[in-house]
């Protein structure tokens, strides 16, 4: 028997249960990933630098050119993010998909709101892994070290996941598609391998990988290269370039999720 709607009551639109479906599904999201590896990525893949940035920057004596911006910034965004972001999408990708997707199947929801609700866990993640480099930062310049301001710090972890959001619905798809190892060698060896081929490029801002690098540097006072800016580097002003390169990068990220979460809908209607 199909329940009647309740008169005077308007029915909900489609914009308002798909809403009303992404929270449950990321309540799932996070309540599964509570002690599984991605959250564990996210928390220990930074550390390394941190202690790096953390020596460079003067704490405990002395301090290295280029001090928290290379050490702990530059060294983590250039070269573990992207391989940290990889690794703990393909993992929120496999809590499900080797079982089959049968967790998935068996929650009332609609699949593109557990879709969603896995973007959105895992871009949460790559914030909150940014923020753990942001913390070591602040406490380093508290110790007296060398550090950007904590507004920059902010600034560039925002910037660093808007960069390299792509990475994610592109790491669920090809997980649960071809598996772990395409999952994170294909988002992982583009991000590293164009961001570090493309950023001298005149055109860097039109290729999000290099966007992601660039687009910070002025915030960190860092090429992607690591090398302190020196004055009148146009990498050191934030202009059109960035701006650009960041709306190439967000558009790209919804134009994977939103293809992502039509193609798993389908997928779960098998």
């Amino acid at each position: 028997m199909t329940a009647e709607p309740v008169r005077g009551v308007a029915a909900p639109d489609a914009g308002e249960r798909r809403k009303a479906g992404f929270a449950p599904a990321f309540k799932a999201e996070v309540l599964k990933g509570r002690h599984a590896a991605p959250r564990k990525i996210a928390l220990i893949a930074p550390l390394p630098f941190c202690l790096m940035g953390m020596l460079a920057g003067g704490v405990g004596g002395g301090g290295a050119i280029g001090a928290f911006s290379t050490y702990g910034w530059n060294y983590w965004y250039a070269l573990m993010m992207p391989i940290a972001l990889a690794l703990a999408t393909a993992s929120i990708a496999n809590i499900d998909a080797r079982q089959k997707l049968r967790p998935v199947l068996g929650l009332p929801l609609p699949p593109a709101s557990t879709w969603w609700a896995k973007v959105a866990y895992a871009l949460a993640l790559a914030l909150g892994a940014n923020l753990v480099v942001l913390v070591a930062s602040v406490v380093t310049g508290l110790l007296g070290g060398v550090v950007p301001s904590a507004a920059a710090g902010l600034g560039a972890s925002v910037l660093l996941v808007a960069g390299s959001a792509w990475m994610v619905p592109a790491g669920l798809a090809l997980t649960v598609r071809f598996g772990t190892l395409a999952g994170i060698a294909v988002p992982a060896v583009i991000q590293l391998g164009m961001g570090i081929a493309l950023w001298t490029s005149p055109v860097w801002f039109l290729f999000p990988p290099a966007a992601t690098l660039c687009a910070v540097s002025p915030l960190v006072g860092v090429a992607p290269s690591g090398v302190p800016l020196e004055a009148g580097d146009p990498l050191g002003t934030f202009g059109w370039e960035a701006v650009l390169g960041l709306a190439v990068a967000v558009a790209l990220f919804a134009v994977l999720a939103t293809l992502g979460a039509k193609w798993y809908s389908k997928r779960e209607a098998r």
